[in-house]
């Protein structure tokens, strides 16, 4: 019996014969955290996470991303900070997502099929623009 004819290997599927899954990339959660903000890449991540039936993992990226939200806040009003600089606050804030959460909970090596950035795109062009005219007309 040859161990290595295909009879032997019909149990063992390759990765590339899975179908591998859509998940937003590493580089759209840095995009989408500095043009919105760091929940928004969260909400990124959470979908992958939640994709791949991680919903604990999940759970504890949503609330580091609030947590982060509400620290960056306080920090830069009691430092009388210029808001210029929550430019860097979303930078960090991303590669906290990127490099501990997405590595820690789906692995660097992962492998994934890049989902679209269309449609979380409009979502959050159409969430500030509602935020930005909510802000102006109460002004």
């Amino acid at each position: 019996m040859d161990l290595n004819s295909p009879e032997t290997d019909t149990n063992i599927v390759t990765q590339q014969e899975q179908e591998l899954p859509k998940l937003y990339s590493k580089r759209l959660i840095l995009s989408f955290s500095i043009l919105f903000s760091t929940i928004f890449a969260a909400a990124l991540l959470i979908s992958n996470l939640r994709r791949l039936e991680k919903q604990a993992a999940a759970a504890w990226v949503l609330l580091f991303a609030v947590g982060y939200i509400v620290a960056t806040a306080i920090v830069m009003t009691a430092l009388n900070l210029s808001p210029s600089l929550n430019v860097i606050a979303n930078v960090i804030g991303a590669a906290i997502l990127n490099e501990f959460f997405w590595n820690k909970y789906l692995g660097s090596e992962i492998e994934y099929e890049k989902k679209s950035w269309i449609k979380p795109t409009l979502i959050s062009v159409g969430i500030a623009l509602v935020v930005f005219s909510l802000l102006f007309m109460g002004a």
